[in-house]
């Protein structure tokens, strides 16, 4: 028997713009674990199984042996205890119940994501100012250069605008979240993680199409 918290509280879609908060969602370690709780509440012991099941399916579409896998990637209930206890004290997921099992006195804890879809706003990316992505930027002009006669062309005002419409679709959802959260957030939480990514993509295309002032600032980094 599950008895829930009638004190915890579940957002739809929390949009996420805390810089530390944010290195969260981008760790390798703790990915599988709110992954595993897309399902609903779970214990420590359905945690690490799912958790472990998550990382082994992507251990073998990488093609990892099965020795390494489970030396690297696979967690023990102890470890998957730690990982909870540090996303509840960032507030990622919470102690949301407790079951009760049949024939014993104890109760297993029960654990729940603090929002169905977490949506990351890291803001303005610099990524072009790196040596490496540099050359991509450069390498890209070129061929804009070959295909569409530009003679040169101002690439820190290039990556500025291509990176506004890289952020494009996440402008257009967190506006319309901002505007209308209620009707949007149920759309959002209706799939899977999968699904919810396909999503943003389309919208991040449609919000492309939506915007002809986008391509006009491209053309005003071509120097005549």
């Amino acid at each position: 028997m599950e008895i829930m918290d009638d004190n915890f509280v579940q957002k739809d879609v929390w949009v996420v713009e805390d810089k530390e908060l944010l290195k969260i969602f981008s760790d390798t370690a703790y990915i599988p674990l709110i992954s595993a709780l897309r399902e609903g509440p779970m214990s420590v012991k359905q945690i690490t199984e799912k958790y472990n099941e998550i990382v082994k399916n992507k251990a073998i579409k990488m093609g990892i042996p099965k020795d390494e896998f489970e030396k690297k990637l696979q967690r023990s209930e102890k470890t998957i205890y730690r990982y909870i206890k540090e996303l509840s004290d960032w507030g990622v997921i919470a102690n949301c119940g407790q079951r009760f099992v049949e024939g014993k006195t104890v109760t297993e804890n029960l654990y729940c994501r603090k929002a169905k879809v977490f949506l990351p706003n890291s803001g303005e990316k610099k990524w072009w100012r790196e040596s490496e992505d540099k050359t991509i930027i450069q390498r890209a002009v070129r061929i804009l250069q070959i295909v569409e006669d530009v003679q040169e062309m101002d690439l820190d005002c290039f990556s500025k605008r291509i990176v506004d419409i890289m952020n494009a679709g996440d402008k257009y959802v967190f506006n319309a979240l901002n505007e209308k959260y209620d009707e949007v957030s149920k759309i959002l939480t209706e799939g899977g993680l999968e699904e919810s990514k396909k999503l943003l993509h389309v919208l991040n295309i449609v919000s492309i199409l939506y915007s002809e002032a986008k391509e006009k600032n491209l053309l005003k980094c071509y120097k005549k």
